[in-house]
């Protein structure tokens, strides 16, 4: 005979977690747990039953409150150890994943139900006495019973409202970029959604990125960045000219320094060991699944994904349009599941560069009709000097705020400076960052 579906380990994890934290984690795994079977160990079917008792009273829970209780609702007759109980906090490996324990014991509850209701019907059907509507009725009802016990996630609206006074006073679920430029249409990410930052190669959306990643970092955020394109060495580079006004991102590239700027590297690669402890880099993850994995894994503030079209998704074989579809609603749910912004990175149509205006626009997005209506936020960077390099000036560059669904719309000169791999608020302050701090330029180059 084979085992009856359970769980000890979510069982007592969670039961920890309510006795090490109280009713606020009992809020977080009450919609989940409706019925006291949900638990399969008698004890903690007893323990549930207790703290379900002292919330309603509006009692303190903890393991005192609980034991004490237990012995009032059973007449004192009853086996709860109290060794089981107060050990039950130390069984918990963090209280983060208290939802995640609590959907575990549901599901393996409707597991145990699901047999109960099959071997009910599997008798039935060798029961000749009966009739084959009978059967089918029965059947019917058995299924109808089953999607009763799902768990409700509906919320009330005075938890809703609740929610949103504490979101309005700690400031609500917006994230600066912390660049001027890119603030201004609608003051930043916002929490649960996606920013899609389209452009051309070599008109520096990914060099936009990092010094967004940047700024990220400093308001003390958790930042996870996909770098599909660029190897996260190559990454650390830029990171270091952005870092140090005396180094140039060519020089480092080509290992082109004398022995005093070697120094300055050195320790600018040791201050960004220390300084970007809160991001996480990755330049080996390809499938969309590993994505959403490793995100659900680590719960950023931050997704940076560079860029979503080399992103394969997993089973997806009716084209392109419909890899993309999926990319964006994956992206759209984890953003939602985990509280997160998302800042996608995304290629653009390669027809742009033939017409005679070749400034971005919405349907120059791959699969653009997808991106639009999924992202809250499309923008574009545009680089004229790339594109022709006589007509555009060369520390010139153009914010495109395309979409901007709590924002405005509109477009944006700015400074921008390669080889500093920085973006500035003027053209003039990108032109003075080029006196490039001579000390670099007299060199002693290695032989």
């Amino acid at each position: 005979m084979k085992e009856q579906p359970k769980s000890y380990e979510a069982e007592e994890s969670l039961l920890g977690a309510i006795l090490l934290e109280g009713k606020s984690i009992y809020e977080k795994v009450s919609p989940w747990i409706r019925v006291n079977d949900a638990f399969y160990n008698p004890d903690n079917k007893m323990i549930w039953d207790v703290i379900k008792t002292l919330y309603k009273e509006n009692v303190a829970i903890d393991v005192v409150t609980v034991m004490e209780k237990s012995k009032a609702m059973y007449n004192g007759d009853n086996n709860l150890s109290a060794f089981y109980l107060t050990g039950l906090p130390e069984s918990v490996p963090t209280t983060a994943n208290v939802e995640e324990y609590a959907r575990i014991i549901w599901e393996k509850y409707i597991q145990r139900e699901t047999a109960k209701s099959a071997n009910r019907l599997y008798n039935l059907s060798f029961d000749e006495t009966e009739n084959v509507q009978t059967i089918l009725d029965e059947h019917s009802r058995l299924v109808e019973e089953l999607k009763e016990i799902q768990p409700s996630r509906v919320k009330t609206i005075e938890a809703i409202v609740d929610e949103a006074k504490v979101n309005i006073k700690e400031g609500g679920n917006l994230i600066p970029f912390g660049m001027d430029v890119l603030d201004y249409p609608a003051g930043g990410m916002t929490r649960k959604e996606i920013t899609v930052l389209g452009g051309r190669p070599g008109h520096g959306k990914t060099t936009l990125m990092i010094n967004v990643m940047k700024s990220l970092i400093e308001q003390g955020l958790n930042v996870m960045l996909f770098n599909r394109e660029m190897s996260n060495t190559e990454m650390i580079k830029k990171l270091c000219v952005i870092e140090n006004d005396k180094l140039l991102y060519q020089d480092v590239r080509r290992n082109d320094f004398d022995d005093e700027t070697e120094v300055v590297m050195e320790m600018q690669m040791e201050q960004i060991k220390d300084k970007y402890k809160n991001l996480k880099m990755y330049d080996h993850i390809r499938s969309l699944s590993d994505t959403m994995s490793e995100i659900a894994k680590h719960k950023p503030d931050v997704i940076i994904d560079d860029y979503i079209q080399l992103i394969q998704a997993d089973g997806v074989k009716e084209g392109r349009r419909f890899e993309i579809e999926k990319i964006m609603q994956e992206y759209k749910w984890i953003c939602k599941s985990e509280n997160c912004s998302a800042f996608l990175l995304s290629q653009l149509n390669r027809e742009m560069d033939k017409r005679i205006n070749p400034e971005p626009k919405m349907s120059d997005y791959s699969e653009s009709g997808v991106i639009e209506q999924t992202a809250e936020t499309a923008m574009f960077v545009f680089y004229g000097y790339n594109f022709d390099s006589e007509s555009y000036d060369r520390y010139e560059s153009k914010i495109i705020s395309a979409k901007a669904r709590y924002g405005n719309v509109g477009s944006y000169m700015v400074g921008f400076n390669g080889n500093k791999c920085k973006f500035y608020s003027t053209r003039a302050l990108a032109f003075d960052d080029t006196k490039d701090k001579t000390n670099i330029k007299t060199r002693n180059k290695k032989m």
